[in-house]
């Protein structure tokens, strides 16, 4: 199970290297220490599950205007904001979802990118039938340093476990 993780974050992190196509440079003469990037990357974990478990569509302003995505048995996906918000108000308007648990991040630091993994543990509850899926796994994604500053979600995929 590590290895398959590790080879996730591998593979996720080269993708992104390979297929960040817009290009921002920040200007930071002083470069983040990786204690300095792991606290603020961990920061940005924290407030986006907080936002996530109110289940609006208000963590979703952590992801790039534009980012790419692999879900369980799908290719890579170049997705936009409002593909995501789409996605969700579907899955919304049928399910409740309630977030049980997760783990810590942990991140893996680089200049003006950063990996972080965690698990998570949610259930969905359907509306109609009240039939509860759980969904258990760990969640991976690229942070990018935007031009002012701000950290963005350019790349997410999952792990489900079984």
């Amino acid at each position: 199970m590590k290895n398959l993780t590790f080879t996730i974050l591998i593979l996720a992190f080269l993708f992104i290297l390979h297929s960040c196509k817009e290009e921002h440079s920040v200007n930071d003469n002083a470069k983040t220490s990786d204690a300095e990037m792991i606290e603020i990357i961990t920061k940005e974990v924290d407030s986006l599950y907080k936002v996530y478990e109110r289940f609006d569509y208000g963590w979703m302003e952590f992801f790039a205007e534009n980012y790419a995505a692999i879900y369980p048995d799908s290719k890579v996906q170049h997705m936009t904001r409002d593909s995501l918000i789409s996605q969700w108000k579907r899955i919304y308007s049928k399910y409740e979802v309630q977030l049980l648990d997760r783990g810590r991040p942990t991140i893996i630091p680089s200049e003006d990118m950063a990996i972080s993994y965690n698990t998570f543990h949610e259930i969905f509850i359907n509306k109609e039938t009240r039939d509860t899926s759980d969904n258990t796994g760990t969640y991976i994604v690229t942070w990018k340093k935007q031009a002012d500053g701000s950290w963005k979600i350019v790349f997410e995929t999952l792990q489900n476990h079984e």
